[in-house]
């Protein structure tokens, strides 16, 4: 036995020593790529000087004047208003959604389930072109409430797909045994399957407000005269970057990591072990 252990060992190390040398390299070029450039967004965020091109010492200037700027405060509000609008239906839409896919059988399930990703895998442009011109064929005005519809499409499915895949890996060993225990399916639901796919739901929302958050391109087809963060940061690179602009996306940055740290904390194998 203890040969086959030393044999075991040996050939393990032996895959080891075969190994691509250059994936580490590879991997740490990559992230330098990837994350750099907003390394960079950050630290010009902080010079003292209008220039993009050289650090001028450091200085807190644009993000008092974005503190003290009307027009991106009211754009924020926006993008928070619309965002939190935009998750909550999502979460009943989505939720409802993926029970029915699961829990249900019918005729062109596949059909539907593949539908159901086309928000997800289809370019925003062409999601943001079709809803303008539904918008328009039905004489609706662009407004806040149209914004709120083309978010609506796209958050839904990230939040569908997230507690789907949840409801695949539970079963319904939980709710058959309630239900057989004398609970009708509105109890079964609220007191059984809620709990078990509350962090699917939680994860799926914080990852659709960040998609609204984050969204300008089908926001630029559907906007009228109300406007997100995004749309008004496109506005203001049109007339050239400034430190004001990467003050701007250094918020959006920070906003976005913390969302997206937060959706990985209620998302995967280790938010079901804590569920149980």
């Amino acid at each position: 036995m203890s040969m086959e252990i030393e044999k075991e060992k040996k050939s393990h190390k032996g895959r080891k020593k075969r190994s691509f040398p250059f994936l580490g390299i590879y991997a740490l070029l990559l992230y330098i790529f990837l994350y750099v450039p907003l390394v960079v967004v950050v630290l010009f965020s902080f010079s003292a000087t209008k220039t993009t091109v050289k650090f001028g010492g450091f200085s807190t200037e644009w993000y008092v004047r974005l503190a003290n700027d009307p027009n991106l405060i009211k754009a924020l509000l926006h993008s928070f208003e619309n965002g939190i609008y935009a998750v909550i239906t999502a979460i009943v839409l989505g939720t409802s959604g993926a029970i029915f896919i699961v829990r249900r059988q019918f005729f062109g399930k596949e059909v539907f389930l593949t539908l159901s990703q086309l928000p997800i895998l289809l370019p925003g442009i062409i999601i943001g072109i079709a809803l303008l011109m539904l918008f328009v064929n039905l004489n609706v005005s662009l407004s806040r409430f149209t914004i709120l519809a083309g978010h609506v499409a796209i958050t839904t499915p990230f939040v569908m797909f997230q507690v789907v895949g949840r409801l695949q890996r539970l079963g319904r060993t939980y709710e058959d045994a309630s239900m057989d225990l004398g609970a009708r399916p509105a109890k079964t639901f609220f007191l059984i399957t809620l709990p078990m796919i509350k962090t699917a739901i939680i994860g799926g929302g914080l990852l659709a407000f960040t998609i609204s958050f984050d969204e300008i391109i089908i926001t630029y087809f559907l906007t009228g005269t109300w406007m997100t963060l995004p749309v008004y940061i496109y506005g203001m690179m049109r007339f050239g970057l400034t430190p004001q602009v990467y003050a701007i996306s250094a918020i959006i940055l920070v906003f976005s990591i913390v969302f997206i740290f937060f959706m990985a904390k209620f998302t995967g194998t280790k938010a079901e072990e804590a569920e149980r």
